[in-house]
Formats: C-alpha cells, structure tokens, sequence
C-alpha cells in the first residue's frame, strides 16, 4: 500500500490506473481484495515470479513495530480474499483523458481495514486491534492540528455547534451526511426515549429522531437559557451555571465524524435534491426554486411573472409522489423535474463566493465545528465507522453500548451502491470550472481530514481561458 501511494504520488502519468503485480489496479473500485492480498501493513518488495502465496506467511505472528512514526500491528497468517467482480464505471472522457486534471485514488491511512476478518464478531476484533485504532486516531488528530497553523491564519469560527451529554460526558459535533443520523438516534433513544419511539411510530420505520428533539442539549441554546434565567430570576446565579456549564464542556470527550467532502456532497444532493426526494428545500421560498430562478437555462424569453408561474408549476408537481406528477415537457423546468446536480454545486459554490452562511448539509466541517479552537479527541470516520465508534465508547467506559449505535439506521441515499462510482457518475456532469471551484471550498476539509479530490484540476481554468 505505501508503495502503490508513493508510486501514485510521484508519476507524472496522469491516467486513473497504476500498473500493480501485473495486472491494474483502478482506484474506484474494491480495493480491499487488492490490498488484502499483501496482508496488512506490509512494505511492499518486489516479488519474484508466482510468489503471491509467499506474502500472507505461514503462521500467525503478532508483533509491534513503528514505521514513519506512526504504531502498527503486523498480522500474518492473513490468507488473500478472492477479487471479486466490480461493475466497469463507464468513465467520461473530458475527465480521464483531461491532462490539466489529476485522477486520485482515494486511499487514506486506514480506509481499508485489511486486518478485519467478517467473519469474526467484530467486538473482539476491536478489542484485539485497540492499540492499532488508537494509533489511527492519533494520527487523525495530528493531521489536523498540523492543518491548523495555516487555517487558523484566515478562517473565522461563527458558530458553536456542539451538544455536550454530561451523563455520559461526551461532547459532540454533528456533521449533516456524515452519520449524523446514527448518533441522533443514539442520544434521543438515551435521553428522550418517548421521542424516539413517537417518531418511530410516525415515520413507520426504523426508529427516527430529527436533531430539533435534541436542541436542549446544544450548548448554544443553554448558555441562552442560562443568561436568561440570570435576568429574570434575581435568585438565580447565571454566572456560576454557566462557567459549570464551560468546564464540563471542557472536560468532556469531544468527538465528531467526518466524510470524503465530495461523497458528502453526492450523498447529500441524491437524498435532498435529486428527483425532489426531500420537501424540505421545495417549498415556495426554498432553495430549490432560487437554485431554478438563477441556474436553470432555457431558450424560452420569459416574462417575470410567466417565469414565476412556470416554476411554481414546477414545484407542486415535485412535491407530489413521483408516479402521480403530470410532467409538461414544454416547461423547462420540469424538464429534468427537480435541480440537477451541477446547478446546485454552482448554488453551494456562490453561496461561498457571496459570503453567505451555507446550510449545514454542505458547509465545510472546519467551519463548523470550530475543530481549530476546540480540542477534539475523536475524530472518526465514515469508512472505519462501526470500529471508530467502538473506540470512542471504549474511551468513554461506556463500550457496553455499542450494539445501540452498531449497524444503526442511516439514510438511505447511498445504500447498496459503490460511493465512488456514484462520485463518478455525478461529478463527470460538471465542468473544470465547477471542479476547481469545489476543490478550493473544500480545501480546508481536505487537507485538515487527510482526503484527496478525486479529481484534482491543477491549472486554474479561468486564467487558461
């Protein structure tokens, strides 16, 4: 693995594939069978001919060594896992072939797994790679302290958006699209479980609770409680409820969970955006009609009124289910129903331009979660989710909960289908122009989580043209 990364790092070559042990490793598809094929954590050496089964060893030997600073557990005895067959991605040409466009693959530091067998029960495993995960987390967090010194310089925290949990002594940032929903049903099942199985009962399905159920617990909201009870209750001592208020903040274990910003991206507009699945941004005033009044393009010459008409026509039909909307083909903005992709990446990237405060299900999560000035503990991810969610109950002495958490309902907009295929799909809609625009409003997420664009434009577009 670390040498097909300096490998992929160094080549000038710029097409999506590396040449690995004679055959062709793509970057977009399953590279788990490809890199357990090595064992885990293994230096890469040149093999001699038909010496694949030489690499997994013949017995199994444990051992701790350090490499480039960071701890890792060396595993033999791991036996290769057959490839499997992947999908051919059909992959767009202005893309792959495009020389001012660099194709990443996208491996982080520990993405694939290749020490966990399936077929074991997981917990153990957690428990026997717990210095491993540590390790991770560690490196995480140097990532992003390193990241830091240069954010620190221009970026200004706005909001405060943690929720501090005393009981269980946890500080949490939610991040919208990155297994948010698992950790909100986690707290409202603890804390408000009457919530929890209302809202299960109304949505007629796994058990559901909107963040709202939890503002209680935001800090924000309590300090405003707080100085508010200071003024009207002259018995009341505010000042000294909110710095115990503080301090358990402070103390607490400060956690949040972070994604590949484009796959944040793709997840985000395929359950919001794409077919008018959500009514939350289709009503009257909602982004989905400013996102067709500034970006939709149509050969008609419209009055303002003829155009207000149409969209609105527009929006009542995407508001129905899909199999009872009357789509007229002559209006334009039926046609495609609902905002496409690339319009509502050109909304998100003039929402940046304009200085706007964006919506919390595409703001960058350094922004948000002010990860400059707070101390975080955990930083978890979405590709290692169950382990780094065992790691941070284990932390917290409360590891006995993880089957609350485990495998717990997500939203349903990326299931069953390859992320990176689905970044591919929706970003090969966009142009070079879009690409770097995105490329620099994620610049911070990137570089402070450790992530790499999938398609990194090098020359800026708008001085080439």
């Amino acid at each position: 693995k670390q040498w097909y990364q300096r490998r992929v790092r160094d080549s000038d070559v710029e097409h999506p594939t590396v040449s690995w042990r004679g055959g062709r490793l793509n970057p977009f598809t399953d590279l788990l069978a490809d890199l357990r094929a090595f064992g885990p954590d293994k230096e890469y050496s040149e093999p001699a001919p038909n010496s694949e089964d030489e690499l997994s060893g013949q017995n199994e030997n444990h051992q701790t060594e350090t490499h480039r600073d960071t701890q890792v557990i060396q595993t033999e005895g791991v036996k290769p896992e057959p490839k499997k067959e992947v999908p051919v991605v059909e992959k767009p040409s202005w893309l792959y072939d495009n020389p001012d466009i660099r194709i990443s693959p996208v491996i982080t530091e520990d993405v694939l797994p290749d020490y966990f067998d399936p077929d074991k029960e997981p917990v153990s495993q957690f428990e026997r790679y717990h210095d491993r995960t540590k390790a991770i987390i560690d490196s995480r967090l140097q990532t992003l302290e390193k990241s830091c010194e240069r954010i620190r310089m221009y970026v200004k925290q706005e909001q405060d958006f943690i929720f501090y949990f005393p009981e269980l002594n946890m500080g949490w940032c939610p991040v919208f699209k990155a297994a948010s929903t698992n950790w909100k049903q986690f707290f409202c099942k603890i804390y408000l479980p009457e919530v929890y199985e209302e809202w299960r009962v109304k949505t007629d399905q796994d058990p559901y609770c909107p963040l709202g159920e939890l503002l209680d617990y935001s800090v924000r909201k309590q300090e405003i409680k707080l100085k508010d009870m200071d003024v009207h209750q002259p018995d009341f001592d505010g000042l000294a409820a909110l710095r115990k208020l503080k301090t358990g903040v402070s103390k607490s274990v400060k956690f949040l969970t972070v994604r590949h910003p484009y796959e944040r991206l793709v997840s985000m507009y395929t359950n919001k955006f794409k077919d008018c699945v959500s009514h939350m941004f289709s009503n009257p005033e909602g982004i989905m009609v400013k996102i067709l009044q500034i970006y939709r393009k149509t050969e008609m010459k419209l009055s303002p009124d003829e155009k207000a008409r149409l969209i609105e026509a527009a929006r009542s039909e995407c508001r129905k289910p899909k199999e009872k909307r009357q789509i007229d083909e002559s209006n334009p903005y039926m046609n495609p129903m609902g905002a496409t992709f690339k319009e509502v990446m050109q909304f998100i990237i003039s929402n940046f331009k304009n200085g706007n405060w964006p919506d919390f299900h595409w703001v960058q999560v350094t922004k948000s979660c002010d990860v400059c000035s707070k101390k975080y503990h955990v930083i978890e991810k979405f590709e290692t989710l169950e382990r780094d969610h065992y790691y941070l109950l284990k932390l917290l002495g409360e590891e006995t909960r993880y089957p609350e958490i485990a495998g717990a309902h997500g939203n349903p907009s990326v299931k069953g289908r390859n992320p990176h295929d689905l970044v591919i799909h929706y970003f090969s809609q966009l142009d070079e122009y879009v690409l770097w625009d995105l490329q620099a409003v994620y610049k911070d997420d990137f570089a402070a989580f450790g992530y790499l664009p999938h398609f990194r434009v090098k020359k800026n577009p708008y001085m080439r043209h």
